[in-house]
């Protein structure tokens, strides 16, 4: 089995200086060492295209990691795994599961470095491993959560990790990995159009999209989105919104498209939704913030179809 490992920094691949937890080049290998001695039948390629704590991911890093796995061959390979930060690993993980859906990619992170005595970042790279190895062809987050168990979370579902460091998918996590594959649910379908990107047209991400997050008392005369080509307002948990405030929202966009995202699709919807709706905001149903938000990015980024099309696919 060969398997190509795309290292991109974050806490999997960071060390403790006496002050602060910062990337390191080196700290990740320990992670493949230690599998290659458990397991002799197993070789790795590796390849470092970028080195930063997640956190400070800009549009140039999701170009070259773009880039990276546009450029695999992956007859060579019987998987990739990207290992990568834990902040913004539900970003990372949707915009990897929505360009390059059905290819076997793992994304690996750590919830402390690998040094730790707690950290779960070796158990991740194993079940990884392990989850490759028995012929999953969709891209997918393995994360041992405080509970003990391995969960295997698809990439599009995953949701952003709590204040214990667990992260959970947009309803449940697709399966659990205690050696093999258990319990996996019916997946969600959050793909986008391939054939979109490609060496004519790389991957640029130029225009911007603007988030809102609703709380109350929000002033939506503070709000700014002249310099974004569309906004994605996010709901409570409910699919709400203030809708009497959020039509002055409406009022500013003007043309550009406004989207409202999470809403559960059979869910009986509260009036205040309806009426946003009927304004022109355009529901974004079973879908995460964050996977709606990196597909939002995505279509707004490309000119080969329109985007409230793309967002319907």
């Amino acid at each position: 089995m060969k398997l190509l490992v795309i290292m991109t920094g974050g806490t999997i691949g960071s060390s403790f200086d006496g002050e602060s937890v910062n990337v390191n080049e080196t700290a990740s290998t320990p992670v493949i060492e230690q599998y290659q001695k458990e397991h002799t039948d197993i070789s790795f390629e590796i390849t470092a295209p970028l080195n930063i704590l997640s956190e400070s991911v800009e549009a140039e890093d999701l170009e070259m990691l773009w880039q990276a796995l546009y450029d695999v061959d992956f007859d060579r390979y019987d998987g990739v795994i990207i290992t990568c930060g834990s902040d913004t690993l539900a970003y990372l993980s949707s915009f990897v599961g929505l360009l390059f859906a059905h290819r076997p990619i793992a994304l690996v992170c750590a919830n402390k470095i690998l040094t730790a005595e707690d950290s779960n970042g070796y158990e991740n790279f194993s079940a990884a491993v392990g989850i490759l190895r028995q012929g999953m062809r969709e891209v997918f987050v393995p994360y041992r959560n405080s509970d003990g168990v391995m969960y295997i979370h698809l990439a599009t579902e995953l949701r952003e990790a709590d204040y214990k460091d667990d992260f959970q998918s947009l309803y449940t996590p697709y399966a659990i990995f205690d050696g093999g594959i258990r319990e996996n649910t019916s997946p969600l379908c959050h793909d986008f159009p391939e054939g979109i990107f490609d060496e004519e047209h790389p991957l640029k991400l130029k225009e911007k999209v603007a988030v809102i997050s609703p709380y109350p008392l929000l002033d939506y005369d503070t709000v700014d989105i002249t310099s974004s080509k569309a906004v994605l307002h996010l709901s409570y948990h409910s699919g709400t919104l203030n809708a009497d405030k959020a039509k002055r929202l409406m009022e500013k966009a003007g043309n550009k498209p406004v989207f409202l995202a999470p809403i559960k699709k059979n869910a009986k919807p509260y009036k205040t939704t309806s009426d946003m709706i009927c304004a022109g905001m355009i529901p974004l149903f079973d879908i995460s913030p964050e996977c709606a938000y990196m597909k939002l990015t995505l279509a707004v980024n490309q000119q080969k179809m329109s985007v409230d099309k793309i967002m319907g696919c």
